[in-house]
């Protein structure tokens, strides 16, 4: 028989408590995080993505209207006068300091009168670098990362191969749209990550409502090109070497599935880590490949790399290409970067 005792949790949003909102997360009919009620949305994140917009709310100087919505007569009468976006800002002058530049380590001894072996080699390397964070923006992206994780705890940084520019472009995503998938058995980090978000209904343009969903997984190579199952299963397994590092042979890649489902499909239980594949629309790249499950991620010799913590492995992508229809672009909601896109 339930007899209605109440919870005490203990997570990483555990001083948040005290907040009335945060007791509300995720329950039916919360008029400050409705939008965490959403069927696809999984439960164990709810009180992660409430505690975002909380502090988000703090950084904005929306607080008291947070509090208002919940209840809060006195609410709106409260002075806020950024009191914790200067915090923030000054915690992360600290820690980034006056200046950023890219470093390679032998740089520095090139201009002496014995310079040291290979120093020619990392000036190059050097330049080579600081041109490209130039056109990347890598400044500025930094600073927007950084200030995610002081204000949030949280940060998320995709470098990706881009077939375009012929570089690797680097883009900041908001920590709320990032979902790892964390199994037993991983030590460090997950093997499997979502990027998702929901893009509202568009009448003019005759859209629905529907939920996006980009996936990253680590997976055995196989010879056919379609994941295989297991390392040591018994599907066929191929391995590749990698410039990075030279002499050792890698069964290790990255797929990509880049996905849509309309909101009035789903299901009560059909998660974001449990979305019913036959109901999925697949993305398509610039040259209409299909971006769907099993699928190596687009790009000839990208390498990407997902940092903050997250997933600190090299991933390397190779192509197949598929036909998929054309269908309209949608541009998402979000606050910062954009959707990764596989292009051959």
């Amino acid at each position: 028989m339930d007899v209605g005792l109440r919870q005490f949790v203990i997570d990483a949003w555990l001083w948040l408590n005290y907040k009335p909102v945060m007791a509300e997360a995720g329950r039916p009919g919360s008029r400050a995080f409705h939008e965490l009620a959403k069927t696809w949305m999984p439960p164990h994140e709810l009180r992660r993505l409430a505690a975002y917009k909380v502090l988000a709310s703090y950084d904005n100087n929306q607080a008291g209207q947070l509090a208002d919505i919940e209840g809060d007569p006195g609410a709106l009468e409260r002075r806020e006068l950024g009191d914790a976006a200067n915090l923030v800002d000054t915690a992360l002058g600290y820690l980034l300091g006056s200046e950023q530049k890219v470093a390679v380590e032998g740089a520095e001894n090139a201009n002496e009168e014995t310079p040291t072996p290979g120093a020619a080699e990392a000036v190059a390397v050097q330049k080579r670098l600081r041109e490209w964070a130039d056109k990347e923006l890598l400044t500025f992206r930094v600073q927007q990362a950084e200030r995610a994780a002081v204000l949030l705890g949280d940060s998320v940084m995709v470098l990706a191969w881009n077939p375009e520019k012929q570089r690797p472009t680097f883009r900041v995503y908001d920590p709320g749209f990032f979902f790892p998938q964390w199994d037993d058995e991983d030590d460090d980090f997950p093997v499997r990550v979502h990027l998702a978000w929901e893009l509202p209904a568009d009448d003019d343009a005759g859209l629905k409502a529907q939920v996006r969903r980009v996936t990253y997984e680590l997976g055995p190579i196989s010879e056919d090109g379609e994941q295989a199952s297991d390392v040591g299963g018994g599907g066929v397994v191929g391995s590749r070497s990698y410039p990075w590092e030279p002499g050792r042979a890698s069964n290790v890649t990255c797929y990509l599935t880049d996905a849509e489902w309309l909101l009035e499909d789903l299901k009560n239980g059909e998660t974001l880590d449990r979305l019913p594949m036959g109901k999925a629309s697949f993305r398509a790249s610039c040259r209409w490949c299909t971006l769907r499950t099993r699928f190596p991620m687009a790009g000839s010799t990208g390498v990407a790399r997902c940092w903050r913590g997250f997933c600190r492995r090299w991933m390397s992508w190779r192509p197949r290409t598929r036909t998929a229809r054309r269908r309209p672009r949608r541009r998402a909601r979000r606050s910062s970067g954009s959707p990764v896109r596989g292009c051959r």
